[in-house]
């Protein structure tokens, strides 16, 4: 041992008649953290998010003190921009690819003075701190998907938890396991405790023989009562609902369901009913007759 001792020290003499002194343990472990957390990763290139404390690896590099052994490591931990990739991920999945870049309020076009009121309404929803329901509902092609995913992605950004429900699709799988307590109880808590949870096209059921919209059936209902009561019940919660049918026609359905979105979104005056007028279908624009 002393002969090591000897050697380091001759060593650290040699180092510092050079002119720079040892690296401790610790700046040796500080400066590869430093290096790695200098790297850029790509991550933005797969789901359009940005972040400047990771820069798109995902991952930050820090040094700790190991008490039980008595040294310095590097370790990495995961950025905190994994929860928003993650909600990406699940829009992604859902079908509403690029959704970052493309379903912005700024690509939300407003040539109409209809469109403007729905614009200025999401933008100031997302600066208000005070309400905590959006509704817009009534005509198809309107951009009200557009709209309320352009609010959801505010909230990622914010690094909230977001959670993306179709009605027709996440309906089904949550009726497939109704008598499945533990696995039901996971899947209605993720719901209904979730920072922000946007409910696209409530109570759409397709269509009937006779081309008519199917009506909610009672276990429709009950699954949207327990998830819109129990966020209704918690103000700290944001819900976003997108729904073909308006207020009114919702409260044929259910008035308990109805009332308590027509409460919470009115409020602040972010409760949208657009009269059905296929004028106002977007997707149709420009598709003329020969």
């Amino acid at each position: 041992m002393d002969a090591m001792a000897e050697l380091m020290q001759k060593i650290s003499v040699k180092q510092s008649e050079l002119g720079f002194e040892p690296m401790t343990p610790k700046d040796y472990e500080q400066a590869k953290a430093d290096a790695y957390n200098s790297g850029v990763g790509n991550l933005d290139k797969e789901d359009g998010f940005n972040c400047d404390i990771c820069k798109n690896k995902g991952m930050i590099a820090s040094v700790v003190f190991n008490e039980q052994f008595g040294y310095w490591s590097e370790t990495v931990t995961t950025c905190k921009c994994h929860k928003a990739r993650n909600a990406i991920r699940r829009l992604h999945r859902s079908g509403l690819k690029n959704v970052v870049k493309e379903y912005s309020f700024d690509k939300y076009e407003t040539p109409e003075a209809w469109q403007q009121t729905i614009k200025e309404t999401a933008m100031q929803f997302c600066r208000d701190d005070n309400h905590n329901f959006f509704f817009i509902g009534g005509q198809s092609g309107a951009g009200k998907t557009h709209i309320c995913t352009a609010i959801a992605v505010h909230y990622i950004r914010k690094g909230k938890e977001v959670r993306y429900m179709l009605w027709r699709d996440e309906i089904t799988r949550i009726k497939s396991v109704v008598n499945e307590h533990d696995e039901y109880g996971t899947l209605m808590d993720s719901l209904k405790q979730t920072d922000v949870l946007y409910i696209d096209d409530l109570f759409k059921c397709g269509k009937g023989d006779d081309g008519k919209p199917k009506a909610p059936t009672s276990a429709d209902i009950n699954a949207a009562f327990e998830i819109i009561n129990y966020r209704y019940n918690n103000k700290n919660l944001i819900t976003i609902i997108s729904s073909e049918r308006t207020l009114a026609e919702l409260v044929d359905i259910d008035e308990a369901v109805a009332g308590r979105i027509a409460e919470r979104s009115k409020a602040g005056g972010y409760c949208i009913n657009l009269k059905k007028d296929k004028s106002r279908n977007w997707r149709m624009k420009g598709c003329g007759e020969i």
